[in-house]
């Protein structure tokens, strides 16, 4: 079956001198006078943790408030956003939101305890992170015809882990496998980070997972790349050819993040988180940070990053709600 071209967007670091001078952003008197808790769908370690952790500190020193980084991790970060949509809307309480539950979600659940659309208030994306195709450096798979190779002579066999049910890990994976007609076994965690763990303990034998996560692990040779599971070549490597260039379908595995507050955050909190992001965006270890993990910078604030959430949200349904993909 021809296969339709899916596009899936998406440790403390210091700001710049000249932030921890600036003086404070205001948002009148609405901001409350307490740390803020910045929430995280996924573990310490993950794309959206790392992004959450550089910003956390920039951020604090914009507004004058200590942001506090709180991971609550299980049923593919819905969690995390189910908290953050209950929050009162003050500012107290934020979301480093993921595409996963904050788009994807809404196509797969169908008690999905809030929408993604209606009760967030989206402040500003932040990033879009490119995957890639990895294997353990022990792995006898040499390339992904290996791979291919190996599951069709033994159905079931390969395992791959995802950091959840419906994550860009998972939907990556489970298109992959139907391109190529493969039979994977799908073994998702909560979160990149302890997926990452068991893959390079070789309890599982292959993951599609954002750069950030597998990039230091390939360079210390402990993973084997296979193929950029994005339509075009990652920057950061160059020679590695994508699934897509394979015979692997149009497989664009591209997950994005970005900060969002709950339903009805006042204008001025709202116009004041997006320049304390747009500062935060500026400094030198931020932007190093999102560089050496091969992100694209995103730009979308306020109303356009909503509609852009309202576009991926329609997008995954029609994906998913057609029975192009078999989830397993």
């Amino acid at each position: 079956m021809m296969m339709m071209r899916r596009h899936f967007a998406a440790g403390a670091l210091l700001g710049g001198a000249t932030l921890l001078r600036a003086a404070p952003l205001r948002a009148q008197a609405a901001w409350p006078q307490r740390p803020v808790r910045l929430l995280v769908g996924f573990a310490p370690g993950g794309f959206a943790d790392i992004v959450a952790r550089a910003l956390a500190e920039p951020m604090a020193a914009a507004l004058g408030q200590p942001f506090v980084v709180e991971n609550r991790t299980g049923a593919s970060g819905t969690l995390a956003s189910a908290a953050a949509a209950r929050a009162p809307a003050d500012g107290s309480v934020l979301l480093l939101g993921h595409s996963t539950p904050n788009a994807v979600a809404a196509a797969l659940f169908r008690d999905l305890p809030y929408d993604p659309v209606r009760d967030f208030t989206p402040i500003a994306q932040v990033a879009q992170h490119p995957h890639m195709l990895v294997v353990p450096a022990a792995s006898p798979f040499r390339s992904a015809a290996d791979l291919v190779a190996a599951a069709r002579a033994q159905p079931g066999s390969i395992t791959y882990a995802s950091a959840g049910i419906g994550s860009v890990h998972h939907l990556a994976s489970a298109m992959f496998a139907e391109a190529a007609g493969l039979d994977l076994t799908h073994v998702p965690y909560r979160g990149s980070a302890p997926a990452m763990a068991d893959l390079l303990a070789g309890r599982v034998a292959m993951a599609i997972d954002g750069v950030a996560a597998v990039a230091p692990q390939i360079a210390e040779g402990k993973l084997r790349p296979l193929a950029a599971a994005t339509m075009a070549r990652i920057g950061r490597f160059p020679d590695l050819p994508t699934l897509h260039e394979q015979g692997y379908g149009e497989i664009d595995a591209m997950s994005w993040v970005g900060l969002f507050g709950p339903a009805g955050l006042p204008d001025a909190i709202l116009s004041t988180a997006a320049a304390a992001v747009d500062r935060a965006m500026q400094a030198p270890a931020v932007l190093r940070m999102l560089e050496d993990a091969s992100t694209i910078v995103a730009t979308r604030r306020g109303a356009e990053f909503g509609r852009f959430v309202a576009a991926e949200v329609d997008r995954y349904k029609a994906v998913l709600g057609d029975n192009q993909i078999a989830l397993q």
